[in-house]
C-alpha cells in the first residue's frame, strides 16, 4: 500500500511541475477586439461585463494572463509614439466578440482529468451529458482552470 502511496505522489509530482513549467513558458492569451465607434465600442464593454460573471475571467484580465488587442494591430505601428489609430470611416459597426461561439460537450459516462486538460486553454465552460460523472481530480482540474460544468438535457 506505501508503494502504491509513493507511486501517486512521484506521478502527481511530476504532473504539478509539468503544469507550472507550461504555465511559466505560456505568454498571456490575447483576443482581438475591432472598436469602430461607440456603439461597438459599448457592446465590447458589455461583453466584457458579461464574461465577469465567468470563473477565472477576472482573475486571468488582472494578472495579465489575458490581454485585448485591436483586431487590426498593423495600424498601431509598434515603437511609434505618434501612431495613431486610422480614422473612422462610414462603414458598418462590426464588433469580433471575445465570447466563445460553442460549448465543448464530453458525452461519456465517466469524464476524466485528462479530458478536461484535452479542451483548449480558452474554454470556460464544458457540458457533460445528464448522467456524466466527472472523477474528482477532474473537478480539480476543472476548478483550477476556472472551467464552469454544465448538464447536458439529453
Amino acid at each position: 500500500m506505501d508503494d502504491l502511496r509513493s507511486l501517486i505522489r512521484d506521478l502527481l509530482a511530476e504532473e504539478i511541475a509539468a503544469i507550472r513549467a507550461e504555465l511559466l513558458t505560456a505568454g498571456p492569451r490575447e483576443e482581438r477586439v475591432r472598436v469602430d465607434d461607440a456603439r461597438s465600442l459599448t457592446d465590447f464593454a458589455l461583453s466584457v461585463i458579461k464574461r465577469a460573471a465567468e470563473p477565472g475571467f477576472t482573475a486571468a484580465l488582472q494578472e495579465g494572463r489575458l490581454r485585448f488587442v485591436p483586431a487590426d494591430i498593423s495600424t498601431f505601428a509598434a515603437g511609434t509614439a505618434a501612431a495613431a489609430p486610422p480614422a473612422v470611416q462610414a462603414r458598418p459597426s462590426v464588433l469580433v466578440t471575445t465570447v466563445p461561439a460553442t460549448v465543448p460537450e464530453i458525452t461519456k459516462g465517466l469524464v476524466t482529468e485528462r479530458d478536461i486538460a484535452k479542451l483548449p486553454p480558452e474554454a470556460t465552460r464544458l457540458r457533460i451529458g445528464r448522467l456524466g460523472r466527472l472523477t474528482p481530480l477532474a473537478v480539480d482540474e476543472a476548478r483550477r482552470r476556472g472551467i464552469r460544468i454544465e448538464r447536458s438535457a439529453t
